[in-house]
């Protein structure tokens, strides 16, 4: 898992839901209203063949799966699009990176995707709705 550039030399690496949990909580606290981070999740044995990108901010976040069959990612989508209709924007080091303005979920809803992605060798996770974007957002 990346998030920090110090990450580029020294993954974390999380083998339990218990760690995930705990990362999670962790990023959680360090990351600010106004920047909230976005982290990359890949497997340890092929880093290339999928990932997620999960975003945290406060009690709710942003998941994005791109893999095999979906080479331009999917992006979770929640129930309604907030009334402002927005692009959501996290912060990856150094940069911004969008989503849709519907795409935020609840935070124990990205927990579990993240803890099904692992569960399941990289298949894109099952237990939130997918919606098909464009990568980065806008383009």
């Amino acid at each position: 898992m990346y998030y920090l550039f110090e990450h580029d030399e020294n993954p974390i690496v999380l083998t339990t839901a218990e760690e995930v949990d705990a990362l999670i909580d962790r990023v959680r606290s360090d990351s600010p209203p106004q920047a909230p981070i976005l982290m990359d999740v890949h497997l340890s044995e092929d880093p290339y063949a999928q990932g997620l990108d999960i975003g945290v901010s406060g009690g709710h976040g942003v998941v994005r799966y791109s893999g095999r069959n979906w080479p331009r990612g999917v992006v979770s989508v929640n129930d309604g699009e907030p009334a402002d209709g927005k692009e959501r924007s996290y912060f990856y080091m150094g940069h911004w990176r969008g989503f849709p303005a519907n795409s935020e979920i609840p935070l124990d809803l990205v927990r579990a995707a993240v803890k099904e992605f692992m569960a399941t060798d990289g298949a894109r996770p099952e237990c939130i709705c997918w919606q098909a974007t464009s990568w980065p957002a806008g383009q």
